[in-house]
């Protein structure tokens, strides 16, 4: 029987060790090729029956807007948009309308990229009949999925659940914002009694 020397089992030990460790380090440090961001529909999902992340920031108005204290009565929608995006513009007026329809079942709270001074200025040109939160980039890009785009709704039911999202290819689909809306909120008010 053959038996290894001692100079060369240590010298092997070394090899095998620093093999294995490279093997170890290779894996630990992949480069990831493929997309990193889920599927619209997956990300979706993803918040759909979960509840909202909550948030405390100042209105326009100077009212405080804390997603964390829901009131139990009235369902809330997000809406995520900026000036930059004709179509988030577009949905604006449906936003007033339900804002007026629904009132007293109904609050919407809007997250807009631009400074408060520029959304002073566009709302002197075209009125806008609910809460609006100006510097809300890092927030729409970060815990509200920024990869959803511009523009987006999530419908929150009076739990605090976010029930519903609508992304950017949704509107690009032609969506009639106020008809869906409506449908979801009757739907809602259905499920209630």
């Amino acid at each position: 029987m053959y038996t290894i020397p001692k100079s060369m089992r240590f010298t092997i030990i070394i090899f095998l060790s620093f093999f294995i460790c490279t093997l170890q380090a290779q894996d630990y440090f992949k480069v990831e090729l493929e997309k990193r961001s889920p599927g619209v529909q997956d990300l979706v999902r993803s918040f759909e029956g979960f509840p909202v992340i909550p948030f405390m920031a100042e209105d326009m108005n100077g009212n405080n807007q804390n997603l964390a204290a829901l009131s139990g009565d009235k369902y809330t929608i997000l809406y995520f948009w900026n000036l930059n995006c004709p179509t988030c513009l577009d949905q604006l007026d449906d936003l007033n309308l339900l804002s007026k329809n629904f009132k007293n079942k109904l609050d919407i709270i809007s997250l807009v990229d631009e400074d408060k001074k520029t959304i002073f200025d566009y709302s002197q040109t075209r009125p806008i009949d609910f809460s609006i939160i100006p510097n809300s980039k890092t927030l729409a890009e970060g815990p509200y999925a920024g990869d959803l785009g511009y523009p987006r709704i999530f419908i929150v039911d009076d739990y605090g659940l976010i029930r519903w999202v609508f992304a950017k290819e949704s509107f690009d689909n032609g969506m009639d914002t106020y008809r869906v809306m409506e449908t979801l909120l009757t739907q809602l008010e259905k499920e209630k009694n």
